[in-house]
């Protein structure tokens, strides 16, 4: 299978998926499109759901063909193709890692579990953020939230992920 990007309008993800999966039927081809969410929570603990990477819908096909390009472009709410419109490359390496780990957790990345070790260091123990530890730039202890750095698609992005803190670990993982 064939891994592309789609940038479409923040917040008309879910939307677009819809449409473009009328035609993507209609042309039997064999593919999937998927998007991400989070889930969230306030300051008074109350969950919510939110796009990981708004305006980003992943395609994964077995051959991106001409007119599949050209019924993307057909809807209201596609931008481009990553890197562009006139370069479209597929996704490789560390971007078919992150989003292999990232379908491991399914559509909505849930809250991870974590620790802090003596060092005062985040330690994820199960979830999302288990495949990023390494890519934690700042730990909102207080708000229970982590932001993450990557670069995907050929564009740096910065997101947080909730996680819930474990009491009483000793361990260092």
């Amino acid at each position: 299978m064939e891994y592309y990007c789609i940038m479409v309008k923040t917040g008309a993800e879910e939307a677009f998926k819809a449409d473009f999966e009328k035609v993507l039927h209609e042309s039997d081809a064999t593919a999937e499109l998927f998007f991400f969410k989070k889930k969230m929570r306030t300051s008074k603990k109350l969950e919510y759901e939110q796009a990981l990477f708004p305006g980003y819908v992943f395609l994964s096909i077995r051959h991106l063909e001409p007119g599949i390009v050209k019924a993307a472009h057909m809807n209201r709410s596609f931008y481009h193709f990553l890197p562009s419109n006139t370069d479209i490359h597929q996704l490789e390496g560390k971007d078919l890692e992150y989003l292999a780990n990232l379908r491991k957790f399914g559509e909505v990345q849930g809250i991870s579990k974590a620790y802090f070790n003596e060092n005062m260091r985040i330690v994820i123990t199960d979830g999302p953020l288990m495949g990023f530890a390494g890519n934690i730039i700042k730990v909102n202890r207080k708000r229970q939230r982590v932001t993450v750095k990557l670069d995907l698609c050929n564009s740096t992005l910065k997101f947080d992920l909730a996680y819930d803190e474990i009491q009483g670990v000793k361990e260092d993982l």
